[in-house]
């Protein structure tokens, strides 16, 4: 049975999740740019590539089972064997990035105020902001974001799967860090003041998504120049 604090957990990201992104419904409908899926791409890679500092931050406070799938979901995404910034890259490349640019440039100033929110976050003195804001706020979006499209990709887009590994794979991998999430936040968040602290952290983390999202369709899809 879910909990009422977990139902409230996830309504607070509904208010604004990436699936309902104007960017997300032109893409589930085919008719997003290539340009637009390769800037995509881009500046998920320029968020992704900082992030070991911020899962190390987390841990710094954290009790154990948070530390545990902290450290799980950070040796995941950088196995050097199936490396998911790899992955990511890879559907850049097939979208016509310069992977060279792309390793020497920077994210527009929407995904570096997103980087520093959940840079802030998980410093902040309690381990529970930084899970909140990454984890329920960010990460457990993805299975209904890639759900909604992957549809697109395979039928519209006409992909190859290798192409589009990045997608596929995370309905999955962050459904499971999204849940050890809850679940971490369900059994630690004790009293009504905790669970409003992780409230208002997982609210932050979805709506700053949601900015970084904006960003990614006015620059690469509505020609609205945010960087050079």
């Amino acid at each position: 049975m879910v909990s009422r604090f977990r139902k409230e957990l996830e309504e607070v990201v509904a208010q604004r999740h990436c699936v309902n992104h104007p960017l997300t419904e032109k893409w589930a409908r085919g008719e997003v740019s290539r340009n637009a899926r390769m800037g995509w791409a881009v500046e998920h890679y320029h968020w992704v590539k900082g992030l070991g500092p911020v899962f190390m931050a987390i841990c710094v406070n954290a009790p154990k089972d948070v530390i545990q799938f902290t450290l799980a979901n950070y040796d995941e995404e950088t196995d050097e064997d199936h490396s998911h910034i790899d992955i990511l890259l890879r559907f850049a490349k097939a979208n016509g990035a310069n992977l060279k640019k792309v390793h020497k440039g920077r994210g527009l100033p929407t995904t570096e105020s997103w980087f520093r929110f959940q840079r802030e976050a998980a410093n902040q003195p309690s381990w529970i902001a930084g899970v909140a804001a990454i984890n329920i706020g960010t990460e457990s979006q993805s299975p209904a974001l890639y759900s909604r499209m992957l549809p697109a990709l395979r039928e519209v887009y006409k992909y190859d799967e290798h192409d589009i590994e990045h997608f596929w794979l995370h309905v999955e991998a962050d459904e499971d860090h999204g849940g050890r999430a809850f679940e971490a936040l369900e059994r630690h968040c004790t009293t009504r003041e905790l669970k409003d602290y992780a409230l208002h952290w997982a609210a932050e983390g979805a709506r700053m998504r949601w900015l970084y999202f904006d960003g990614i369709y006015l620059h690469y899809e509505m020609g609205y120049r945010l960087a050079d």
